[in-house]
């Protein structure tokens, strides 16, 4: 009886392994896909704030932008205000600036507005000048 045991203990061990993985292997399975479940939920959560901050941060942006603009806006328009009170008062630069362009000016005509700001057109302007003889 002896030369069969030997068979027999092999035999037992492969049963139990079967038993073993026919009842565990759908208890597992069940454990497996719960588990899987709860990781997918969390990397979606995980995905879901990442979306979140990274929309928080464009906001944050945006609203520091503008902030930034009307800074930039309210700067521009007290040197746009400084100027102009400094022209009206000082008038000298103005004329400075209108001298300085005349001088950089080749031969150019300038028309000039009149009472109802249309210039006078000068059509004969470059024709020849004849004198009036007297005693004709």
């Amino acid at each position: 009886m002896d030369d069969i045991s030997w068979l027999y203990t092999p035999l037992i061990y492969i049963g139990i392994i079967l038993v073993v993985y026919l009842i565990g292997f759908p208890h597992y399975r069940v454990w497996f896909a719960h588990k899987k479940g709860l990781a997918d939920l969390a990397r979606a959560q995980n995905e879901q704030q990442i979306q979140v901050a990274n929309a928080n941060g464009r906001l944050k942006a945006a609203d520091l932008n503008k902030q930034a603009a009307i800074i930039e806006a309210e700067a521009v328009a007290k040197q746009i205000e400084v100027i102009g009170t400094n022209l009206k008062n000082h008038d000298l630069y103005l004329r400075w600036q209108w001298i300085r362009m005349m001088e950089e000016r080749e031969g150019e005509t300038i028309y000039v507005p009149t009472e109802a700001n249309l210039p006078i057109l000068e059509a004969t302007r470059l024709a020849p000048v004849t004198m009036p003889q007297k005693g004709n």
